[in-house]
């Protein structure tokens, strides 16, 4: 049990710092992170994570009966829709925040793919950020303690080759809600330009990143956003890992190439210095 336990903080440490893969690659081509729009990245999927659990609890509350809750309610047509409805709600919820946060920043054209690149890894970093804690926590509770406590079974029960698979896949996704984050954020950014295609390109994205991963679970009988350690399956962890690994290396692409196109440009407060000097 220490090893694995050891193993399982290890990763919970590698799922809260893996955002740091994508930044750290695309500081190749000249880019910075101010961080006004990270914070603001960060405070936006905040309150667009919140909005969004409170909607669809409503939702669920209104239509199944208060005190239902989804593990209870698993399988019924409604929970399925809800669970599928939810990722395009939330998706269009951080897209509107952030369109409405960069419209009042009044951003030259040179600076909005940095911008929209750099709000967008905001949003990705707060993403189930204290599930990396949990790992953390419950791993050296399995180092130290034994699998006495019953909520220490999906870590301490599986085969040490399904717990391996697990955890990479759990990191694997930390990477790529990363990267899908910051190409929604530069769609939504550069449609301030007029071009109000590419705001619902960018919804469309960050919600069909999501339904393929929660119809794998509703089908193979598992509730929506059930963890995969929690599911011990080899096979969905493996697939997931698959999946995440496309997404990245089509993301980090679109990204690569995107930035390599646009001209740098340092996204800074309308009313700064240096942005009063460049106009002089």
């Amino acid at each position: 049990m220490l090893i694995r336990g050891l193993l399982v903080a290890l990763s919970g440490f590698l799922f809260i710092f893996a955002p740091g893969l994508p930044m750290g690659l695309l500081r190749r081509y000249g880019r910075g992170f101010p961080r006004e729009f990270l914070y603001w990245g960060m405070g936006i999927c905040l309150v667009v994570s919140f909005l969004t659990a409170l909607i669809q609890s409503m939702v669920r509350q209104s239509i199944q009966g208060i005190g239902s809750t989804a593990v209870a309610t698993a399988g019924e047509p409604s929970t399925i829709a809800l669970s599928l409805v939810t990722p395009a709600l939330m998706a269009l919820l951080l897209a509107a925040g952030m369109a409405i946060y960069s419209r009042r920043k009044t951003l030259a054209e040179e600076e909005r793919t940095e911008a929209g690149l750099t709000l967008g890894f905001g949003a990705g970093l707060i993403v189930q950020v204290f599930r990396g804690l949990d790992f953390v926590g419950a791993g050296l509770r399995l180092a130290y303690e034994g699998a006495g406590d019953p909520g220490l079974a999906p870590l301490a029960n599986p085969p040490m080759l399904n717990l391996v698979v697990g955890l990479l896949a759990e990191i694997l996704f930390r990477i790529a809600v990363m990267t899908v984050s910051g190409v929604v954020g530069i769609l939504v950014v550069r449609s301030l330009s007029g071009s109000g295609r590419l705001f619902w390109l960018g919804v469309a994205t960050y919600a069909v990143f999501s339904w393929p991963i929660l119809a794998a679970q509703l089908a193979m009988g598992g509730g929506a956003g059930q963890a995969l350690l929690e599911s011990s399956s080899l096979l969905a962890s493996a697939l997931t890992v698959v999946y995440h690994l496309i997404v990245i290396a089509l993301a980090y692409r679109w990204l690569q190439r995107t930035l390599t196109q646009a001209p740098p440009g340092v996204a800074v407060p309308a009313d700064s210095p240096r942005r009063t000097r460049k106009k002089g």
